[in-house]
């Protein structure tokens, strides 16, 4: 079985792990490079020219369901222990400030969401607030009330539910949980990617057009920030925010490899190709974090990761 030198790691594991099992899939063709190679506005903006276009820098388009608005708002603590966060209708973080006057997310845009690979098509599904895959379904607000929101999307072809509870931890740091939930609604077996992208960004990048700063992973977690006397030219503080997996996938008996890396630049990845611009440690450069699941779901069944966003 030939394999793309792009695909992640995770998911090397995960295809060694259950390709006796899934004979019938085919992954001779590399994964599909839809057309948004263009710079993103962010970029632009900061370095005052057009930069060289780049298949991650996808540009804010005209989907009409993508959107970077604010819906629902949580808050809590005041001062070094704030946390406050938004969450668009179709469940992209907004905005992420925590300690106070410390925005991490949110820095002429903001650039999060969630994408999804079937593997036994190659067929791509993302949301990453400026853009998306436009094929979703519109959401449907499931729960809201002063701690968390549950919002159900589904693809546009019908196959596959994602269901997110969003979740607001108090406690010294605060943080904010994400539980996701992946059903195949189809009648076969599939091999599956599930993904958390962000673009992490200083709290003063936007007002200084410095959006450079270091950006990490350990494989459990993924992070960006801004280090304590730092050597490159900013006006931000030293702050960080982390987006780090939490246990295992529910039910156990799912296997689900999982990975979190590093990416150059900003844009958010293709999730069959979504370490095509790994970074690996990242110093004084723009760049973004993904969280990166492999699952094999039989028909109609549910998987659901924990993951959540931590100021540091």
């Amino acid at each position: 079985m030939k394999l793309t030198r792009a695909l992640s790691l995770v998911c090397i594991l995960a295809f060694a792990l259950l390709a006796a099992s899934t004979p019938a899939q085919d992954q001779t063709a590399g994964p599909l490079r839809l057309p948004v190679h263009v710079h993103s506005a962010r970029s632009s903006a900061a370095a005052g020219t057009n930069a060289a276009e780049d298949p991650l820098q996808v540009k804010r388009t005209a989907e009409p369901l993508a959107t970077e608005a604010c819906k629902y708002t949580f808050t809590t603590g005041s001062g070094a222990t704030l946390m406050t966060y938004c969450i668009t209708v179709n469940g992209n973080f907004g905005g992420f400030e925590s300690p106070a006057g410390v925005e991490m997310l949110h820095q002429g845009g903001a650039f999060e969401g969630y994408g999804v690979c079937d593997f036994s098509t190659n067929a791509e599904y993302f949301d990453y607030a400026y853009t998306d895959s436009a094929n979703w379904n519109a959401p449907i607000l499931v729960t809201e009330n002063s701690t968390e929101v549950k919002i159900e999307r589904t693809t546009s072809d019908g196959l596959w539910t994602l269901t997110q509870v969003i979740t607001k931890v108090t406690g010294m740091p605060p943080n904010a949980k994400i539980m996701m939930t992946l059903k195949n609604n189809s009648s076969v077996t599939k091999l599956v990617g599930l993904l958390r992208f962000a673009a992490f960004v200083p709290d003063h990048a936007s007002a200084s057009g410095n959006f450079n700063e270091n950006y990490d992973g350990t494989g459990n977690s993924v992070w960006g920030y801004i280090p304590d006397f730092a050597t490159f030219s900013t006006t931000s503080d030293p702050n960080g925010l982390m987006l780090q997996n939490v246990g295992g996938a529910q039910p156990p008996s799912i296997s689900s490899p999982h990975s979190a890396f590093a990416n150059k630049g900003e844009g958010g990845p293709h999730p069959c190709d979504s370490n095509a611009n790994i970074g690996g440690t990242i110093i004084n450069a723009e760049g973004s974090g993904v969280l990166f699941y492999a699952f094999q779901l039989t028909k109609e069944q549910s998987v659901t990761v924990t993951s959540r966003y931590i100021p540091f």
